[in-house]
C-alpha cells in the first residue's frame, strides 16, 4: 500500500510539474502574441501610410492632368473665339467709326 502512495504522490508531482510547464508556457506564448501583434500593428499602420500617400499622389496627379486638360481646351476655345472676333473687327471698327461720325453705314 504505501508504494502506491509513493507512486500516487510521484504521479501527483508530474501533474503539478506538467501543469506548471503548461502554465509558463501558456505565459510565454501569450508574451510573443502580444509583441507579434504589437508589429503587426505597427506595420499596418507603415503600410497604410504609404497607401495613404500613393492614393494622395495619385489623386494629385489626375487633378493636374484634369486641369491641364482644361487648360488646353480653354487655349483652344480663345483662339478660336480670338479668330471670330478678328474676323468681325473691320466691321465693328467701321460700325464705330460710323457712329462716332454719326454716318450711316454704306
Amino acid at each position: 500500500m504505501q508504494k502506491v502512495w509513493e507512486e500516487l504522490k510521484k504521479i501527483e508531482a508530474q501533474a503539478e510539474q506538467i501543469q506548471t510547464d503548461a502554465k509558463d508556457k501558456a505565459k510565454l506564448i501569450t508574451t510573443q502574441a502580444q509583441k507579434d501583434a504589437e508589429k503587426l500593428l505597427a506595420n499596418s499602420r507603415t503600410y497604410a501610410e504609404e497607401e495613404s500617400q500613393k492614393c494622395f499622389q495619385a489623386v494629385v496627379d489626375q487633378a493636374n492632368q484634369d486641369r491641364e486638360k482644361k487648360l488646353a481646351d480653354n487655349e483652344r476655345t480663345a483662339t478660336k473665339l480670338r479668330a471670330q472676333a478678328e474676323k468681325h473687327m473691320d466691321k465693328a471698327v467701321t460700325a464705330v467709326v460710323h457712329a462716332v461720325l454719326e454716318e450711316t453705314p454704306p
